[in-house]
């Protein structure tokens, strides 16, 4: 099975980067000209000297970066086979490990936040196996290749100012800062806008998500429970999957957003009805009981492969997930994670 699965996985791999848009590589000229912008806008933003001229001397751009942002597995596997692979066995027992051996350092963190320890769990092993795969990218190649590329251009000229910022304050310990293909460091995998922005120093000894689990589960639960205007709920999971009605053709497009705002997969999230209005359409648990009847629980309807797939109910705290990733199929990976690293 697990053959069938990894040929599936490599067709879906191989047949997506033949699709995908190939990348018009920059001239020389070119290149130097616009990274000659970025080094007049980092000495703008008081970036020094010392670390412009160390880091954008001798950055080259990368093709096989700009394809791989490109083309991702994400838009051409489903949800099946993407579980397949984020929500394994492996990952899973070693889950239930981390939250057992620390469980003590978890329970205050979770108490000072506000947040259940298995989400913070789950996220690292999703994001990095539990910080054994941080990525060996440098990350200052990677984000000046993606800000030069058109598709995310704004966004990743943020992330490197962002990493040179990080460089330039010293806030990496091993002084070389090196993460995934897209620019993400450490065991939370994250980008350095949001490393800046929630990366938190728990044993007082200076941040570091590489090789601190303290660090990296504080980080990642100040991350998830700062989320402007969503408070995370302490007494609420994420989601569940559903049963839905025999009637869900004729009713889904019914139950769509109108004018929805936000990234993509926020987007996608049908309106909020409390339990027992779903309930009242006939969706049942996915052991075919009835929902909870909490009426002050807000859930929306996603079918992340369409109205024939798998469906789930999913709370608040999953639109905090996808502020970590913006992905359906991350999200809910998430949660599936978590609920079975908890069992």
């Amino acid at each position: 099975m697990f053959f069938k699965y990894l040929f599936i996985f490599i067709i879906f791999l191989t047949s997506s980067l033949n699709a995908c848009e190939k990348p018009k590589m920059p001239t020389i000229s070119e290149w130097n000209n616009w990274l000659n912008d970025v080094r007049i806008e980092a000495k703008e933003k008081n970036i020094s000297d010392k670390t412009i001229n160390l880091y954008l001397s001798n950055v080259k751009p990368q093709k096989k970066i700009i394809l791989r942002d490109r083309c991702q597995p994400e838009s051409t596997i489903t949800l099946k086979e993407y579980l397949y692979y984020r929500v394994d066995k492996s990952r899973i027992i070693a889950g239930k490990n981390v939250l057992k051996e620390h469980e003590d350092l978890l329970n205050e963190i979770s108490n000072h936040f506000g947040i259940q320890p298995r989400f913070i769990v789950a996220v690292l092993g999703m994001e990095s196996f539990y910080g054994r795969n941080q990525g060996k990218i440098d990350t200052i190649t990677a984000v000046t290749t993606l800000a030069y590329d058109r598709r995310r251009s704004d966004f990743y000229r943020k992330q490197l100012f962002a990493a040179l910022k990080i460089l330039d304050d010293g806030l990496v310990p091993s002084g070389k800062l090196i993460g995934s293909w897209g620019g993400a460091v450490g065991m939370t995998q994250m980008i350095p806008t949001t490393f800046l922005e929630s990366a938190y120093d728990w044993d007082g000894d200076g941040i570091d998500i590489w090789n601190s689990y303290a660090d990296g589960f504080a980080s990642t639960a100040n991350y998830l429970t700062s989320i402007d205007n969503n408070p995370w709920s302490n007494d609420s999971t994420w989601g569940r999957e559903v049963i839905p009605p025999e009637n869900i053709e004729q009713i889904y497009s019914s139950l769509q957003q109108s004018n929805p705002k936000g990234c993509g997969a926020v987007k996608r999230r049908s309106i909020a009805k409390s339990l027992p209005e779903w309930s009242n359409l006939g969706f049942k648990t996915i052991t075919k009981s009835e929902l909870p009847q909490r009426l002050d629980l807000e859930a929306r309807l996603i079918a992340p492969d369409g109205v024939k797939g798998r469906m789930f109910l999913v709370y608040p705290n999953y639109k905090n997930i996808l502020y970590y990733n913006c992905s359906s199929y991350y999200a809910i990976s998430i949660g599936l994670l978590s609920d079975e690293i908890n069992n």
